[in-house]
């Protein structure tokens, strides 16, 4: 999905009305049902058990867009609006009269479980501080969150109270669990600090609309996974791609394990771990049968030939002295895409490494200041866009909005959620990465489908456990066939 400013997609979609091709209203039902679509497609809000939805609602058009999802429910709404319904716009007017079948309530609501609460208060043009009206409003919709456990927030295109194109917020704001992008992604959604109110960002497409090109994009479909090749019916297991991994130490095995493991799930013809000595009788008793352990005595014995990818780094420890010599000599042996992740990450920015171009490196924010100290003071974007020009590589910047980037190209990632906030995730993702990119796709592509695949495999572990704080990285690994299907 592209990312404008509120300015461009409001001009796109008056050129639109002006064509005479498409009124107001019938671009608001095209986009109601895009959103009953997305929210059906979605794991995060499909397998709920929606009892009530409660709809806060603005006299604009953004309350049409909720008061239309509201009715596709099919179950008792309650409104709270900011006017009386004969003073909505004529649109939204248009779509409360679909409410006419379902149980209506205009008392405030209390909290219960499972609700699904939509803000649509007001649209992406708001900007500055909110009427006390709105406020108010905001406020109470945040405390029945709050309050409704197993619930949900969806705001419709972006949060009351963000401004959707800087990012600030003046006073109060919807802290919304998931925000549908309609059209295009507007830039203050993806400032930092933002997160907190956008939450899970979903893109609902407007083709109607004619949207100028952009160099930047959210992944926020499974569209990306059309990049994955497909296979030839005679397809065998040294065509699949096979995956040279080295990590683990003693006390890190579980690092190992994990990489390995979801670069197997990802789908790699063929996953060979090498591991020092002292950790080998671990991980050849814990890994799945299916992966080769083999032990090296030295770094400098891990092959380079054969393998179509080399993850490098979950679990390593801090190798020292002629050891992590051999660790730089391999990476510059290396002449197929290398994945750094983790301990490799922290001994390239303490050695000061250079870098091969086909690299992927995958730091989380602290990483990522060990890499690169001059990033202080920079937004995450500016950071991973500076570092590439300094060390051309690809740079997957860890986070809640994962940023991707080559220096030509800079994605959002739009799946994961604070469920995957503990240990052993960024070894998932690594390893996935790595099994992707022996597949055949490009360093960039690799590192997008990745993150992709890795969020939607954590939502899906999220709902099947039950709406859990946090979800095991191996329950990631688990859902990673699924989702690459």
């Amino acid at each position: 999905m592209k990312i404008h400013g509120c300015a461009v997609i409001r001009a796109a979609e008056q050129a639109l009305f002006g064509s005479g091709r498409v009124t107001s209203a019938e671009l608001m039902n095209a986009v109601v049902a895009r959103l009953w679509k997305a929210v059906q497609s979605e794991p995060e809000l499909r397998a709920r058990q929606v009892r009530r939805v409660v709809v806060y609602a603005g006299r604009g058009n953004n309350a049409g867009d909720a008061l239309g999802l509201a009715a596709c429910f099919g179950c008792p709404v309650t409104l709270r609006a900011v006017c009386e319904p004969q003073d909505f716009s004529p649109e939204s007017r248009g779509q409360y009269n679909m409410l006419s079948g379902v149980e209506l309530s205009m008392e405030k609501p209390e909290p219960q479980d499972g609700l699904i609460i939509i803000d649509g208060l007001l649209g992406s043009g708001a900007t500055g501080a909110l009427r006390e009206t709105y406020a108010e409003l905001v406020r109470e919709l945040n405390a029945l969150r709050e309050a409704s456990p197993r619930s949900c927030t969806l705001a419709i295109d972006v949060p009351t109270g963000l401004n959707a194109d800087t990012g600030e917020v003046l006073g109060e704001a919807v802290r919304a669990d998931v925000t549908a992008a309609i059209g295009c992604v507007k830039p203050g959604m993806l400032a930092d600090g933002a997160e907190d109110y956008v939450g899970r960002l979903l893109g609902i497409p407007l083709p109607e609309v004619d949207l100028p090109a952009e160099s930047a994009g959210l992944v926020a479909t499974a569209g990306v996974l059309r990049w994955l090749p497909q296979r030839a019916y005679s397809c065998f297991k040294n065509r699949a791609g096979r995956v040279n991994i080295v990590a683990g130490s003693v006390g890190y095995a579980g690092a190992a394990q994990m990489c390995a493991e979801a670069a197997m799930a990802a789908g790699a013809g063929l996953v060979a771990l090498y591991c020092r000595e002292d950790v080998y009788p671990v991980l050849a008793t814990r890994v799945a049968p299916e992966i080769m352990v083999h032990p090296v005595a030295s770094y400098t014995e891990v092959p380079v030939e054969g393998a179509q990818a080399l993850v490098v780094g979950p679990g390593l420890g801090k190798p020292r002295g002629d050891e992590a010599r051999a660790l730089h000599d391999l990476l510059w042996r290396c002449r197929v895409p290398l994945i750094l992740d983790a301990d490799g990450l922290n001994l390239a920015a303490e050695l000061g490494w250079e870098l091969p171009p086909q690299s992927i490196l995958t730091p989380h924010p602290g990483e990522m200041r060990r890499l690169f100290p001059a990033s202080a003071g920079l937004s995450r974007a500016e950071c991973a866009l500076s570092y590439v020009t300094r060390q051309p590589v690809t740079l997957l910047l860890k986070g809640a909005r994962t940023i991707i980037t080559d220096g030509d190209e800079l994605w959002y990632n739009s799946t994961g959620g604070p469920y995957m906030a503990n240990g052993g995730q960024g070894d998932v993702l690594s390893g996935c990465i790595g099994a992707l990119a022996a597949q055949g796709l490009a360093p960039l592509r690799a590192a997008v489908v990745g993150a992709y695949a890795c969020g939607r495999a954590a939502a899906m572990a999220y709902c099947r456990g039950g709406y859990p704080r946090a979800i095991r990285a191996m329950d990631v690994v688990a859902e990673l066939p699924g989702v690459l299907a």
